[in-house]
């Protein structure tokens, strides 16, 4: 039942994620057979197909919204790219297709786009945009002539890859420098390898790794022991020489070894109360000899023998017996002193042999463990985002030591805050959107201390709290906490668990550690890329676009206004008398001031509008097809707005106002440079006039 239920939700999610494509899809094929064409009179069936398309890009946005405050992928992606391109061509058609006057606006859509989304994202949306032109262009319009739209692609692929060229390009300066601290790590592990002599890439996979070592040893030890026992055998002329060794709960004997004349058991055996069983339990040496026939004293024979003398010597490694090496003769001559210093040798040579391939079985983990820290280096030193760092961590780690929930946290030190960012594994699923305050939880107490818990890797879920009471962990019982710790600050967390018992112990430790202090690196680094990603296009104080997108803008819509025959219309505002507010009242006070202008430019613009913070307290507005007289009313409402707003502050209420200057293509100036000096004359003009008024050129 629990199979068909996880089936069942993994078909639902599917289908969820897919949702978006299908609509796009549908949405494409409509408009590659012209569903959409009116000549310019929207429909009924028309509106009702906008409504759908409508309805699944909200619930896809809300959606990638969602994701994204969970720590997930950045809010716009693929899917929401196709379906806006698909909605705008349908869009167009309405109105008269490829030659319709909105055209343009689908240059913007892609500029957009392609300044919002991963490169990888925008590239294809850029892709996609030439390719389903081609389509309506030739298949859906029947046009013959391809000069035209060989035109409309170079506008295209310039709009959107030069806009995405230039975004990306500071970003990428700033994440070769934030990989520094990685790459020191990077050569310290490359170091450790060539100490260890790495000559040989282990599987991809941990569990067979330890297979194949542990066969690998198996094998050798096996031929150590055989030779050995063989040697005494042939030297003392032994009927049987057998090495017996305890179990891991050391109740039970098996043969790890033996060389004899007949056929003998293997085991477990009970020691019991016989000569195999005194030794072992009493750690002495047990010698017999003249033993009468049928004697059942010796276990590994599984009853009465015919063997005449015996000897027993306990395996002893320091103060622990942890076997037995038996040796025994069918003819009557007792074992002498020698025979027993001989096997007391041979013991010690076969502990060597156990001790030198633990050593080797060590060195090839240790071999295994740089390698896994090699690929996760090249993984984290890679990624881009968030996401990408949880993604390369996880896989690491399992590598490392196989996991059945894993989990990485964030910890907001201002707010005292942890919130889980990723889990995958038994129970994840509870913890998806999960936060907590700082308490009594080992979660905390790791990023308190800066130290992993629980110190000895055991897990109790009725003693012990890794996140809340009512979010933790159960059926585990081994557990990992280790900080994530960038310049002796704690930024979160990463646990791992799993049903078995002694899953995370000092031999894993270490390269879990190394692992997490790459880790907490790449989420730093990704998290200085993120907001620069969005200092890129946005200005910290007011959440406008800044100065260099804003002329990127002006640029791109200058240029659709020429083509197209088009009026553009320039609004620059700046607040009056501004440094006498922040000589009086201080320059928090004058944030406060430019924040609220901000905010007013940005409630009364229209969705095609750009506003800017382009310095200090001056703003400025791109109003496209706008003739003056519309871009004037917005100017005296932003105006009459600002004028109404009363600050509240330390030395009582204050009232602000601002002056704004408009100025229009082709009416007042001819291109760019032209334009923003006519706007900036028609300012200082209405600041000359009296301030608190709007003045065109």
């Amino acid at each position: 039942m629990t199979t068909l239920v996880q089936a069942a939700l993994s078909i639902r999610r599917g289908a969820r994620g897919s949702f978006g494509y299908i609509t796009a899809l549908v949405f494409g094929l409509l408009t590659w057979l012209g569903t959409f064409g009116a000549g310019g009179r929207p429909a009924l069936e028309h509106g009702v197909l906008a409504a759908a398309w409508a309805a699944v890009v909200i619930a896809r946005g809300a959606a990638r919204v969602r994701e994204e405050r969970r720590g997930g992928q950045p809010f716009f992606n693929l899917e929401l790219g196709l379906l806006l391109l698909v909605g705008a061509h349908g869009a167009l058609q309405v109105f008269g297709g490829l030659i319709s006057p909105l055209y343009p606006a689908l240059y913007v859509l892609l500029a957009f786009m392609s300044s919002v989304a991963p490169r990888p994202v925008g590239r294809t949306l850029v892709l996609f945009a030439v390719a389903f032109e081609a389509g309506i262009y030739f298949v859906t319009e029947g046009h013959q002539d391809p000069r035209p739209f060989l035109l409309h692609a170079v506008f295209l692929m310039l709009f959107g890859l030069l806009n995405l060229i230039f975004t990306q390009a500071e970003i990428s300066r700033v994440r070769m420098q934030n990989q520094r601290e990685l790459k020191d790590q990077q050569e310290r592990v490359r170091e450790d390898a060539r100490m260890f002599r790495l000559v040989a890439a282990p599987t991809d996979s941990a569990a067979a790794d330890e297979e194949r070592l542990a066969r690998s040893s198996v094998e050798e030890v096996h031929q150590g022991l055989f030779f050995n026992l063989d040697l005494m055998k042939r030297t003392l002329g032994l009927h049987t020489c057998v090495l017996l060794l305890a179990d891991e709960t050391g109740t039970r004997l098996r043969v790890a070894e033996c060389v004899s004349d007949r056929d003998i058991e293997s085991g477990p055996f009970a020691p019991g109360g016989g000569a195999v069983g005194a030794a072992f339990q009493r750690g002495i040496v047990m010698n017999l000899e003249r033993l009468r026939p049928g004697y059942n004293g010796i276990c590994y024979y599984g009853g009465s023998t015919d063997v005449s003398a015996f000897l027993a010597v306990p395996v002893r490694d320091g103060n622990e017996v942890r076997g037995v090496l038996c040796a025994d003769r069918l003819d009557d001559r007792p074992f002498t002193a020698a025979d027993e210093q001989m096997l007391t040798d041979a013991i010690a040579h076969l502990l060597r042999t156990l001790e030198n391939e633990q050593v080797f079985l060590q060195l090839e983990r240790s071999k295994r463990e740089h390698s896994v820290l090699h690929r996760a280096s090249a993984a984290l030193g890679a990624a881009l985002n968030e996401q990408a760092v949880l993604d390369a961590a996880l896989t690491a780690a399992a590598e490392i030591a196989p996991f059945d929930f894993a989990a990485i946290t964030h910890y907001d030190a201002e707010n005292r805050v942890h919130r889980v960012r990723k889990a995958i594994g038994d129970g994840a699923e509870n913890l998806a959107d999960l936060s907590f305050r700082d308490n009594t939880s080992l979660t905390a107490m790791a990023v308190k201390n800066r130290h992993y818990l629980p110190y000895r890797g055991e897990f109790d879920a009725g003693s012990q709290l890794v996140y809340t009471r009512k979010a933790n962990l159960t059926g585990m019982q081994s557990l990992l906490i280790i900080p994530l710790v960038v310049r002796e600050v704690a930024i979160g967390t990463f646990a791992l668990a799993a049903r078995r018992r002694d899953a995370f112990g000092p031999r894993v430790r270490p390269a879990l550690s190394a692992l997490a202090n790459q880790v907490a690196v790449a989420l730093s680094n990704a998290a200085s890329v993120k907001q620069l990603e969005e200092l890129a296009t946005t200005d910290g104080l007011t959440g406008c676009f800044n100065k260099r997108y804003f002329n990127e803008q002006l640029q791109a819509k200058l240029s659709a206004a020429e083509r197209f025959g088009r009026r553009l219309s320039l609004v620059i505002t700046d607040i009056d008398h501004f440094k006498v507010v922040n000589d009086t009242y201080g320059h928090a006070t004058g944030d406060v001031v430019i924040r609220e202008l901000g905010e007013i430019l940005l409630r009364l613009k229209r969705e095609t509008d750009v506003v800017a913070r382009f310095g200090g307290e001056e703003f400025c507005v791109l109003c496209e097809e706008t003739e003056t007289e519309g871009a004037m009313q917005l100017a005296e409402r932003v105006r009459q707005e600002l004028e109404n707003t009363v600050f509240e502050t330390e030395l009582g209420k204050l009232e602000v106002t601002c002056s704004l200057g408009v100025a229009t293509y082709p009416q007042h100036a001819d291109d760019r440079t032209a334009l923003f000096e006519a706007a900036d004359k028609a300012l200082y003009a209405a600041k000359h006039a009296g301030r608190n008024r709007v003045a065109a050129c």
